[in-house]
C-alpha cells in the first residue's frame, strides 16, 4: 500500500505564504493557474544567458513574458517548480522558425552541457549553480525516461508580483552558432489576477 503523506505544503500554500510577507494578501483571491514562462537567446559568443532580462522587447514566439518583461503583474505570483532547456533554430534568409529541438547531451556543444543555471529574485540569489548536466535523464534523479530532460527543484521558489525575475545559464566556455538560439522555460503553479471572481 502507497503512504499517504497529510498536511504536505504545497505550492499554493508556499505562494501564498511568501506573498503574506510582502503585504500582498490579497494572492490568496487570486484564480490559482498554471504559469510557464519562456525566453529565448541567441548563441552569439556570450558566456552567460540572461533569461527574462529586457525580455519585453522580445516577442512571441521568442519570449511570452509580454510588456511586463522580467516582472509579474500586479495579482500575478508564481512558483518555479520545473524547467527545461531547448534549441530553436531558424532560417537563415528568412528568420522563420525552422524546427525546436529537446537539448540533449550531444547538442548544441559541450559547453552547454557542462553549464550551471541559477535564478535570481529582486537580484537575490534563490537558486544557487545547479548543474545543467543534472538536468539529463542520466543524472536526473526524477527522469521517468531516457529523453526527459524537464528539472524538477527540491525547493519551491515563489516570485512575488512586480519584483525582477532573472534566470542565468553560465557555459563553460563562449561559442556561436548561427541560427540557433536556447530556450528557457519555467514552470509551476501561479495565481493570475481575478478582478471578478475565481473559477
Amino acid at each position: 500500500m502507497k503512504e499517504v503523506i497529510t498536511g504536505r505544503f504545497t505550492p499554493q500554500r508556499k505562494a501564498i505564504g511568501v506573498n503574506d510577507k510582502f503585504g500582498n494578501r490579497g494572492i490568496k483571491n487570486q484564480q490559482g493557474s498554471t504559469v510557464i514562462k519562456y525566453d529565448t537567446l541567441p548563441f552569439d559568443g556570450r558566456t552567460e544567458f540572461r533569461f527574462f532580462e529586457g525580455s519585453a522587447q522580445r516577442n512571441f514566439p521568442f519570449s511570452n513574458t509580454g510588456s511586463d518583461g522580467n516582472k509579474l503583474g500586479v495579482g500575478n505570483t508564481m512558483v518555479v517548480e520545473r524547467a527545461y532547456l531547448s534549441l530553436i533554430v531558424t532560417d537563415a534568409d528568412t528568420g522563420a522558425i525552422d524546427s525546436v529541438e529537446a537539448l540533449t547531451l550531444t547538442n548544441p556543444d559541450p559547453a552547454v552541457t557542462l553549464a550551471e543555471f541559477g535564478f535570481m529574485v529582486a537580484n537575490s540569489e534563490v537558486i544557487k549553480t545547479v548543474p545543467i548536466l543534472s538536468w539529463f535523464p542520466e543524472f536526473n534523479k526524477v527522469a521517468e525516461n531516457q529523453l526527459n530532460t524537464n528539472f524538477e527543484f527540491d525547493t519551491q521558489v515563489v516570485i512575488p508580483p512586480l519584483l525582477e525575475f532573472v534566470a542565468t545559464v553560465r557555459l563553460a566556455q563562449a561559442f556561436t552558432k548561427a541560427n540557433v538560439s536556447l530556450r528557457l522555460t519555467i514552470e509551476g503553479t501561479g495565481a493570475i489576477i481575478a478582478p471578478r471572481t475565481t473559477f
